[in-house]
């Protein structure tokens, strides 16, 4: 009887260890893997008789593989595009881009001068106050998906300003 016990507690223990194995197989613990995070979303309210906006937000990749941005989407709008302003022969020039990198450990900023969506087509009007879920498409086919609030032109530009209050770490 006791060598039966121990029989069953052994192929037990086999069976419980070969099937966590198996389990385990399935994914990696690879730490190469973008970790991702959306912070400070808006989007303005569109301004009387303008055809198109503009959106900001941060992306913050906590881990250490590379996530390339490659659409995005609000709802309500019929049409968002990923563009950047570049200087070029000493002029400002704003181009649409078909995709933006951001690396492991790092965060990039859409904000005035850089990065940023342009909206179009608004579906209803954008009321300042409201949220709408903003989608951000990548390469490796995730999406990740968040609020942008939506607010006017005097709320957007009191926050790009910098404030005295703020301060550097060096």
């Amino acid at each position: 009887m006791m060598k039966q016990c121990f029989f069953m507690a052994s192929a037990l223990m086999i069976n419980v260890f070969s099937s966590s194995v198996a389990a385990h197989a399935g994914h990696s613990h690879d730490t190469d893997e973008a970790k991702l995070e959306v912070s400070h979303a808006q989007v303005r309210a569109f301004l009387p008789g303008s055809k198109s906006s503009v959106g900001y937000l941060t992306i913050s990749n906590h881990g250490g593989g590379v996530a390339k941005l490659t659409k995005a989407t609000i709802e309500g709008l019929g049409r968002v595009e990923i563009h950047e302003h570049k200087h070029v022969n000493g002029k400002m020039k704003m181009q649409q881009v078909k995709a933006v990198t951001i690396k492991g450990h790092e965060s990039l900023s859409f904000e005035p001068g850089g990065y940023h969506l342009m909206v179009f087509d608004p579906q209803e009007p954008l009321k300042v106050g409201q949220e709408r879920k903003l989608t951000l498409y990548f390469s490796d086919g995730n999406r990740l998906f968040t609020n942008a609030q939506v607010v006017s032109l005097e709320a957007q530009a009191a926050h790009s300003k910098p404030s005295k209050k703020q301060h550097a770490h060096h």
